[in-house]
């Protein structure tokens, strides 16, 4: 799938190779690219604030290297269990901290671009570990 067409140097044996494609037999992808196949190798497009710099993503999935608590095949999301924090043009992965008592089904999940938990009724705050006005004993 790499080579431009079935023929090779007669010399050295190296065929004459796509675009973003390595290797003697054309059989590699170029670094931070991925997934060859007849159309040739794709870009991993690996989102420079949530993968660790000077690393490449897998040649074979495009899978980026991530920074801690954050995933995605770009590393361009948080896990789950995690909330996104924008710092300027880059970005962070909080935990939730959910108060499982106060959350439905004791979820520890919460909305992964505001960091809300899921709250019971009568149970407020962004990790659902406040009782509403008149309201009291969150320990269920």
């Amino acid at each position: 799938h790499g080579s431009v067409s079935q023929f090779c140097n007669p010399l050295s044996g190296q065929c004459n190779c796509k675009e973003q494609v390595k290797g003697l037999l054309c059989d590699t992808c170029m670094d931070n690219f991925y997934g060859l196949d007849v159309t040739g190798c794709k870009a991993c497009e690996c989102d420079s604030a949530g993968s660790i710099s000077g690393t490449v993503c897998d040649a074979r999935t495009g899978q980026c290297a991530c920074k801690p608590n954050i995933g995605g095949r770009r590393c361009d999301e948080c896990l789950d269990g995690y909330h996104r924090v924008q710092k300027g043009p880059s970005f962070l992965c909080l935990p939730c901290n959910c108060e499982k008592a106060g959350t439905v089904n004791g979820s520890l999940l919460c909305d992964k671009s505001t960091g809300q938990c899921p709250c019971k009724a009568g149970v407020a705050g962004l990790r659902c570990s406040q009782c509403v006005l008149h309201a009291y004993n969150l320990s269920m």
